[in-house]
């Protein structure tokens, strides 16, 4: 997160006036402060108590949420979604309306088993909001997985939809049970980016997978939204056996459904 970038954001949001010259001077610091006191509902660390480029991705955050470019939790670690979101506030503040980011079925997923359509998501998880976390169960790993954005912080819980959970649950051990810990470290294999999210889909109007509970995403930064194979780290030969494994227990890998975003998979077929 550069420093002109927050600045540009507290602008957008209406705390800051000053120039944006990637100097956080007492102005911004003022800024900060307010953008603090108006979200401080929203933030899940206290600002006041912890360095400096925390304290600072946490206002940006908040700005983007404000604005409408969800970066998911507003815990002041610089990860996938915050930087996602912050490409589309910058995109949409470069061409005046907001990206479009095409996904075109690759056909290279033979999918079985129920899994719907994502045009009957709706029908078959239920509507975003409170009709899916009524529905979320949480699936509790023999094994813990590393937060993508924050590696020092482990988790080995994960909410997901209770209609998609016992195939999540299976792949996930399946995969452990393949790799062993120490090669899905090396690999990145056991960096967990998230899995139930209410937002939108990046570069649509439409409910993102993550809203519906049923997607998850791994290792973020190599295996990005926009990037294809075979710059993709996922598309490596020593990943095939883990996206064999996912897309076998319905989980079904991006990469090749629509031949980007690497990153996520969705008991969802397009």
């Amino acid at each position: 997160m550069q420093s002109r970038h927050l600045q540009m954001l507290m602008a957008a949001a209406g705390f800051y006036t000053g120039g944006i010259d990637g100097i956080l001077g007492p102005i911004s610091k003022a800024a900060m402060a307010a953008v603090e006191a108006r979200h401080a509902s929203d933030y899940k660390f206290d600002p006041k108590t912890t360095f400096d480029s925390r304290r600072e991705t946490g206002a940006a955050q908040a700005c983007l949420k404000q604005l409408g470019h969800d970066p998911g939790i507003i815990d002041g670690w610089d990860g996938v979604h915050t930087e996602e979101a912050l490409n589309a506030f910058l995109f949409k503040q470069t061409n005046g309306h907001d990206e479009s980011i095409p996904r075109t079925p690759t056909g290279t997923v033979t999918a079985t088993g129920d899994i719907p359509f994502q045009r009957d998501v709706g029908t078959y998880y239920g509507a975003p909001g409170d009709g899916i976390k009524s529905q979320l169960v949480i699936i509790d790993l023999p094994f813990s997985l590393r937060i993508d954005w924050n590696l020092r912080q482990k988790v080995s819980r994960i909410s997901v939809h209770k209609r998609a959970s016992a195939q999540l649950k299976k792949a996930l051990i399946e995969v452990h049970d393949h790799y062993g810990m120490t090669r899905m470290q090396e690999l990145g294999i056991d960096r967990y980016a998230g899995c139930y999210n209410h937002r939108k889909m990046r570069g649509s109007n439409s409910w993102s997978m993550h809203a519906y509970g049923c997607a998850i995403d791994f290792y973020a930064e190599p295996n990005g939204l926009r990037t294809k194979c075979p710059d993709a780290l996922f598309c490596g030969a020593e990943y095939k056996d883990f996206l064999d494994i996912m897309e076998a227990n319905e989980w079904l890998p991006a990469i090749r459904l629509w031949g980007k975003d690497a990153m996520h998979f969705q008991r969802a077929k397009l």
